[in-house]
């Protein structure tokens, strides 16, 4: 950057460009980080919006038609340890088929055989003639699996499978196909998006194939991808070693497809044609099953829109078995089998709290679904974010200088209200996610940064002030001129003034007696309390020439009276000189010097004249021009003429009626 853009930039003699600038960079530098999106601001949308749902969670409807049967801790203290025997799982299928279950979907992955199989605990007995003879009597009789796999035949039942990076089974079983509602435009390239939108996993524990087969369904009970708190719940999976289009659906979806006697599912893509975007590849919009559709994220994700845990939901186990359960209570209802036993590990963290079960959340995605109460992030989120920031953060940039401070505090105090409340209201409204924590924030910083820049160059700019006029104005002139900087505008304006010309007379003769030292001590002592008295009257001092005081009167600030005020001073001047002279002789003949009386001409003349900065830009200096100034000179001239001591104008003695005047 060369010179004369820097002075263009942080010049004085131009308007403060500092903060401008430095609030820009902060917006630049906000924008770039938005397109980047690094995961912190992730992190911290998420809190945002966990938040909101903390505020306002979804309300639970008991009217909806899902139930949890839980294997809670009076299930395992009544049937004994899990895994239990897969008879008694068999029981518990009937019944709730026997009570009207429209679906029963199991949030359990059966990976292995049961060993509690006849056939099974024979195999592990000692091998001798008792246990040949029981090894035949247990082939006549059916295996455990047989009998929950002819139970689940029986019955809409939709199987678990679990997504592990470190397993190895085989994929499981697709019970349905998928459809994509692509466009033309996009239909070349489905298993690309596939590829880029759907997560992938590298390994599966699967329902061994007995129970699988016999089953209607068969869904992922991976509630949880990316985080330890589940806030996005994958609808479609695909599995490496498998082609893009072999999708496998998640539990819940799956239970619903089921539930209405669906075999496929309708993927439609944002761009595809009647489902508008702002892209041809923004990923998936929706996904269809049956006569419902469910609304997703780009990455075919449902947001859990959270209630907390519910008791309501859930009937024991224990109670189905015994059959002491209300038939209404399951009667046409999607009904999920899990745990919240804690020693079973089945515990998930949603927005809303911690340590749920996770069978709860599969049960609260079908709660969504069956009544569309979805939390959506529409793809143009994160463009709308970004042209509010940029617009209203330039908005600021422009404002900063331009705006006085308490005005620019509510300026931003209402932008920043409008980033945070304009996005809790469409969440509250119509469950749209926007950030409310980015725009505000940078919008603070901008604020905050350019106002402290502009805080620090004013501070800087009053010590200035003070500085260059403490020496010439009294205290009280310079705090309302460090107040007023504007009536020190370079160029001046037009003023009523009085002004005042002192001189020693015989100054020459008086300086031949002194060294220079001396000299600088005799000028001091005379000009220090001449100038105390111009500024105790609220005199502006303009210069000093030699000997000579050049002073005026009603400039920068406003002085009542200052003609009466500047002859009041010259009066003093004159009584305090006569004390001085006395000092003076008494020194002298002290030191066997000879006395010089000193005596002072003092000139004084009333008008209009400009005032202002005067000079270049280098250098600057507060004064006054025009023909009243050096009217007020010549008649400080005249004081030698007419052997007098002070000399006011016509136009100083019209304002000053009560003062005792003769006229030359």
């Amino acid at each position: 950057m060369s010179l004369k853009w820097v002075f263009w930039l942080f010049g004085r003699e131009r308007s403060p460009r500092a903060p401008i600038v430095v609030a820009f960079l902060v917006l630049m530098n906000a924008l770039l980080l938005r397109v980047a999106d690094p995961p912190a601001l992730n992190r911290l949308r998420d809190l945002a919006f966990d938040n909101y749902q903390r505020l306002q969670p979804r309300q639970w409807q008991g009217d909806i038609p899902v139930r949890i049967v839980d294997i809670d801790e009076a299930s395992l203290a009544d049937y004994g340890q899990w895994p239990w025997p897969r008879t008694i799982l068999a029981t518990l299928v009937d019944k709730l088929v026997e009570k009207g279950a429209a679906v029963i979907a199991f949030d359990v992955v059966f990976a292995e055989p049961d060993r509690s199989s006849i056939g099974q605990v024979v195999k592990d007995l000692p091998a001798d003639a008792l246990t040949e003879e029981l090894k035949r009597l247990a082939e006549k009789l059916p295996d455990n699996d047989q009998v929950f796999a002819q139970a689940i035949k029986e019955a809409p039942v939709v199987m678990g499978f679990g997504f592990d990076a470190q397993a190895r089974s085989k994929a499981p079983h697709r019970f349905s196909g998928v459809a994509h509602n692509s466009g033309e435009k996009n239909a070349r390239s489905v298993p690309e998006m596939i590829a880029q939108f759907i997560p992938q996993q590298t390994g599966v524990v699967k329902t061994i194939d007995v129970l699988e087969r016999a089953a209607k369904g068969s869904g992922s009970v991976t509630t949880e991808v990316e985080s330890a708190i589940v806030r996005q719940v994958p609808m479609l999976f695909r599995l490496t070693g498998q082609r893009d289009e072999d999708l496998y659906p998640a539990l819940s979806i799956e239970t619903l497809r089921v539930a209405q006697g669906a075999s496929t599912y309708l993927v439609r893509w944002s761009g595809a044609q009647g489902f508008e975007s702002f892209g041809e590849r923004t990923g998936v919009g929706a996904i269809r099953v049956g006569s419902v559709s469910v609304d997703t994220d780009a990455h075919g994700r449902i947001s859990l829109y959270d209630t907390g845990h519910l008791p309501e939901r859930f009937v024991s186990a224990r109670d189905v078995l015994k059959d002491i359960v209300a038939a209404d209570k399951i009667d046409g209802h999607i009904v999920f089998v899990g745990t919240s036993a804690v020693g079973l590990k089945d515990l998930r963290n949603t927005p809303l709290q911690s340590s749920v079960p996770g069978v709860e959340i599969h049960a609260q995605v079908v709660e969504q679904i069956l009544t569309q109460n979805f939390l959506d992030r529409p793809d143009y989120a994160d463009g709308a974010e970004f042209l509010y920031l940029a617009a209203i953060g330039v908005i600021f940039v422009i404002l900063l200088p331009r705006l006085k401070a308490g005005t620019m505090f509510l300026v931003a105090a209402l932008f920043i209200a409008i980033g945070i409340a304009v996005p809790w209201l469409a969440f509250v409204r119509i469950h749209l996610l926007f950030d409310p924590i980015y725009p505000p924030v940078t919008l603070a910083a901008i604020y905050v940064t350019g106002s402290a820049l502009s805080f620090m160059r004013a501070e800087r700019d009053r010590r200035e002030i003070r500085g260059a006029f403490n020496l010439y104005l009294s205290p009280d002139q310079v705090e309302a001129v460090v107040r007023n900087p504007e009536l020190l505008a370079l160029g001046g304006e037009q003023r009523e003034i009085t002004v005042m010309f002192t001189d020693v007379r015989g100054f020459t003769r008086i300086s031949e007696q002194f060294d220079p030292e001396g000299l600088t001590r005799f000028m001091n002592r005379l000009l220090t309390p001449m100038t105390e008295m111009i500024q105790e009257r609220n005199g502006t001092i303009d210069k000093y020439m030699g000997d000579a005081i050049m002073a005026f009167w009603n400039a920068p600030v406003d002085v009542p009276r200052h003609a009466g005020r500047a002859c009041e001073t010259a009066l003093a001047m004159e009584t305090r000189l006569t004390e001085l002279n006395a000092e003076w002789k008494a020194e002298a003949e002290s030191e066997g010097r000879l006395h010089i009386p000193v005596n002072m001409g003092i000139g004084l003349n009333s008008g209009v004249a400009t005032v202002g900065n005067f000079g270049s830009t280098q250098r600057l200096q507060y004064s006054c021009l025009g023909d009243e100034v050096n009217l007020a000179s010549r008649l400080e001239g005249l004081c030698k003429t007419y052997v007098t001591s002070i000399v006011i104008g016509e136009n100083t003695r019209q304002q000053t009626s009560d003062f005792a005047a003769l006229e030359l």
